[in-house]
């Protein structure tokens, strides 16, 4: 007898339930604070993944190697960018209003949904000290 294939759901907003995910991690060279991201799907227009969000957390060196050798299965992951459909071939814009956390993080996961090609991700926000001041109370924003 052959399979059923599995008939995919969209939610409200036009998100594909799918199972899995894949997600890729990156570690800032100095905390800070995010106040806008982009995520740019250009060059892929058939190949790109139906959604993402963006996790994000505040790791100590020991922290990061334990997270290391679990696989990055860590309880301290917060969401920074709740779930987004994307498109093909765009640049997609977040601003602070679309973010969800408002502390200085150090790592950030981005998960798309499913696989497919993401071009870049750009993250914008100040330095900070882990105390939450700035580092630099002149320097501009930047990317981190």
């Amino acid at each position: 007898m052959v399979p059923v294939p599995v008939v995919l759901q969209a939610d409200q907003r036009g998100i594909l339930q799918v199972p899995g995910w894949e997600w890729a991690v990156f570690r800032f060279g100095h905390p800070g604070l995010i106040s806008s991201i982009e995520v740019d799907t250009n060059h892929f227009k058939g190949n790109f993944p139906d959604s993402c969000r963006i996790e994000a957390c505040l790791l100590t060196p020991e922290e990061e190697l334990q997270c290391i050798q679990t696989r990055w299965n860590s309880g301290k992951w917060e969401v920074l960018l709740p779930p987004q459909k994307l498109h093909p071939h765009q640049r997609h814009h977040y601003s602070k209003a679309d973010l969800t956390l408002n502390r200085p993080v150090s790592h950030v996961r981005l998960i798309i949904a499913p696989d497919g090609g993401v071009s870049r991700l750009h993250l914008w926000g100040r330095l900070m000290s882990v105390t939450g001041a700035p580092a630099n109370q002149n320097r501009p924003s930047s990317k981190l």
